[in-house]
């Protein structure tokens, strides 16, 4: 029995924060002899306590009961038993700390068990040692046969430069912001602004590396950053087309220097809207003058597709007159250098320099598909011819020339020999 007589002189008990619960001595009685014990103190919802015992030991148990049933309350995580390692708990720890709410942990654990082990790089080398590795893969002969020299060339020289001007780590772990960095560093370093269309081929030959990363059997990455890196293409002008005064200037000129021996280049460049490049890789087997017609191979074109081009009667008269010259001379760009000088060209030229005319490097093709249009009228003939599509001549051939100018074209043959 419980008595709660005998406090007339006993103060009001105040908690602090080092004692929230005491035990207070009392006598049960007048007279008693015996000794009782009183716990006393409050909760923390504000209930009071006070409960008698007739043993001091019981009422130190109680006293420690009160005492954790305050402090559980006190704190928000409660002791538990676990059979986690020290090593688990602070790997626990760490991770609830880096996520927004708890209850975001399963869903975390889902996605990485769902994309994340999948996609595991276990073993990736740094940037350099990646870099090395394509351009030594850029020198094997199996990559000779399907890489033309000037792609190779172009990789190797923007590779090189991406390789410095980057941080050497893994390249599983670069990322498109850093890439995004690598161009605005390359811009404030570079001793002319570079252009929006410097940036896209650095883009595309940057992305192509990761691509060969990612391939079998290296699989030393698993994203490719650049697919992320969007770059606005620039606004191009119009293709710039060769008045009729020009393209005889040119063909007289090419006629006359060196005994005609870039005669050849110039016109199928100018009557066939043969590229640069694919004229060059040429060669007169290709060339059937009986049944009128060029075939230029997948590996001579830059699409990668083979196609077959006719000829008109004054390319062929042209072909004819300097049949057996070669496409692609000794000293080639020299001696085009020079035929497009007497024709008032400059490769050095700017736009609106009064006297200078620049040198446009698909100026001879535009002027070929503008007036092949202009002829036929037809959008699938002329993709046909030039390896376009018709939505190409649709929006930068229509109307280009007249009629006058095209009648005027195409009676541009040789000086009779």
């Amino acid at each position: 029995m419980r008595y709660n007589g005998g406090m007339a002189n006993q103060k009001p008990f105040k908690p602090g924060k080092s004692d929230r619960f005491r035990i207070v001595p009392f006598k049960r009685g007048k007279g008693a002899r015996a000794t009782a014990w009183r716990v006393t103190g409050w909760k923390r919802d504000g209930t009071r306590i006070r409960e008698n015992f007739k043993d001091e030991t019981a009422a130190q148990c109680r006293k420690v009961a009160l005492l954790n049933e305050w402090l559980l309350a006190r704190t928000e995580t409660t002791a538990r038993a676990t059979q986690l390692s020290e090593k688990q708990i602070r790997l626990a720890e760490s991770a609830f700390a880096r996520l927004a709410a708890d209850d975001e942990m399963p869903l975390a654990i889902q996605y990485w068990l769902s994309h994340g082990r999948a996609r595991n790089v276990v073993e990736s080398p740094t940037i350099d040692e990646a870099a090395k590795a394509f351009l030594a893969w850029l020198e094997t002969a199996e990559t000779a046969e399907s890489l033309r020299p000037r792609t190779r060339q172009n990789l190797k020289s923007r590779i090189t430069v991406f390789m410095s001007g980057v941080d050497n780590i893994r390249v599983a772990d670069f990322t498109p912001d850093m890439f995004d960095a690598f161009l605005a560093k390359r811009s404030k370093l570079a001793p002319l602004q570079p252009s929006r269309r410097s940036q896209i081929n650095d883009r595309a030959a940057v992305s192509r590396f990761f691509s060969w990363c990612m391939d079998r059997p290296r699989r030393w990455a698993t994203v490719n950053p650049c697919t992320a890196v969007h770059l606005d293409q620039p606004t191009a002008p119009g293709p710039a087309v060769l008045t009729i005064l020009q393209c005889e200037a040119l063909l007289r000129a090419a006629e006359c220097l060196n005994g005609g021996a870039v005669a050849p280049f110039v016109a199928v460049c100018l009557f066939a809207g043969l590229r640069p490049h694919e004229a060059q890789r040429l060669d007169w087997p290709a060339v059937n003058l009986a049944d009128g017609e060029i075939r230029l191979e997948a590996h001579q074109t830059k699409s990668g597709r083979a196609r077959v081009v006719a000829i008109c009667p004054v390319l062929r008269a042209w072909l004819e007159a300097h049949q057996g010259k070669p496409f692609n001379p000794t000293n080639w760009r020299k001696q085009f250098g020079a035929v497009k000088l007497r024709a008032g060209f400059s490769d050095r030229a700017k736009a609106g320099e009064p006297g200078q005319v620049p040198w446009c490097p698909d100026v001879m093709r535009h002027t070929a598909v503008s007036h092949f249009f202009r002829e036929c009228g037809s959008y699938g003939r002329t993709a046909e011819q030039f390896g376009n599509s018709e939505a190409i001549i649709k929006a930068d051939y229509q109307g280009r020339v007249t009629s006058e100018e095209t009648k005027q074209f195409y009676a541009l043959a040789p000086r009779p020999q």
